[in-house]
């Protein structure tokens, strides 16, 4: 049986690295060790996992920081890779739009792997009063893949996303409770799955951006209103 993979990152807090975004100082303890406390643009935050220091260096929860910058985080269970992606939103030049919501995959050849579908964005009035966050919109995207020929299985959730408000703000994932979740999906199986992301802006329609490769370019563009 393989042993679980224990991943601790290292975030060293200096100014030129954060650029000021995030510092920390004593706070308590936690397990032994001194506590960090967080201060995310002038206010002080709580993550999830408390930030600790262990010999002089600070670690702090890989997800709060890279949120707390902008960033998406997602994580494969199946190769035990973290993934970070940037809130960087891409020239329209390469934004390939779909007319149907639809998309379909195809290797280098042509052929068909797998294809997706957004079904509906749905505006969620339920908030999670442990998230730091203060969304003025919560919006819940529902989408269905299918796997056509892919010998891997497909996995698609919202690392593979970035949703843009009217404004043109990028939004963030957000702590909600989908109905569904993506599940790894094998040849010819189809997934039903929800994502759940917070605007800083109520939109009435929102654009929603695919990634076929995780730090590669948009793959297609969807403009899809907010029910």
């Amino acid at each position: 049986m393989r042993k679980p993979l224990l991943v601790s990152v290292a975030v060293f807090l200096l100014l030129g690295l954060l650029a000021g975004t995030v510092w920390a100082s004593m706070w308590g303890t936690y397990m032994g060790y001194p506590v960090a406390r967080i201060q995310v643009n002038g206010q002080i935050v709580t993550p999830s996992s408390p930030a600790i220091i262990i010999e002089g260096r600070t670690y702090v929860p890989l997800r709060f920081v890279s949120e707390a910058l902008g960033a998406q985080v997602g994580w494969d269970e199946k190769t035990y890779t973290v993934m970070i992606k940037t809130n960087t939103v891409p020239p329209s030049s390469q934004s390939p739009a779909t007319s149907n919501n639809e998309y379909v995959v195809r290797d280098a050849n042509g052929k068909a792997l797998y294809s997706f579908r957004i079904n509906k964005v749905t505006s969620m009035s339920e908030r999670n009063p442990y998230s730091d966050k203060n969304p003025a919109q919560v919006i819940m995207i529902d989408y269905t893949y299918t796997n056509i020929a892919s010998e891997e299985d497909v996995f698609l959730s919202d690392i593979h996303f970035k949703v843009v408000d009217s404004a043109g703000k990028v939004g963030y994932t957000y702590p909600n409770a989908p109905k569904n979740y993506p599940q790894r999906i094998p040849v010819g199986v189809t997934c039903n799955a929800q994502m759940i992301f917070g605007l800083d802006n109520k939109s009435d329609v929102v654009k929603i951006y695919f990634y076929k490769d995780l730090f590669g370019p948009v793959t297609a563009t969807f403009e899809m209103p907010v029910e």
